[in-house]
């Protein structure tokens, strides 16, 4: 019988980031009549920061790990904004 582990391997980078994203989306469902969207980004932000500091190796890592998510973001956008504009006939 596989172990958690064992599955969560056998799971691509961006399967278990689209788990965990939707996961997310489907919690600020079920809190949107309590929580306010701002407040649910700067708390999930929050608990992510905190996460991230507490279980990375040092605080270097830690910036790495967070920075780099915002830049793959920040990549992923401007690849859908390119493509939108492309499908447009813009440059």
């Amino acid at each position: 019988m596989e172990t958690k582990g064992e599955i969560m391997k056998k799971l691509s980078v961006e399967k278990q980031v689209n788990i965990v994203r939707d996961k997310l989306l489907e919690m600020m469902q079920d809190v949107k009549d309590d929580v306010e969207v701002p407040n649910f980004i700067y708390g999930a932000m929050f608990t992510v920061t905190e996460l991230a500091y507490d279980t990375a190796p040092n605080s270097n890592q830690a910036q790495l790990l967070i920075m780099n998510s915002i830049m793959a973001h920040i990549e992923n956008r401007e690849n859908i904004e390119l493509g939108v504009q492309k499908k447009r006939g813009k440059k």
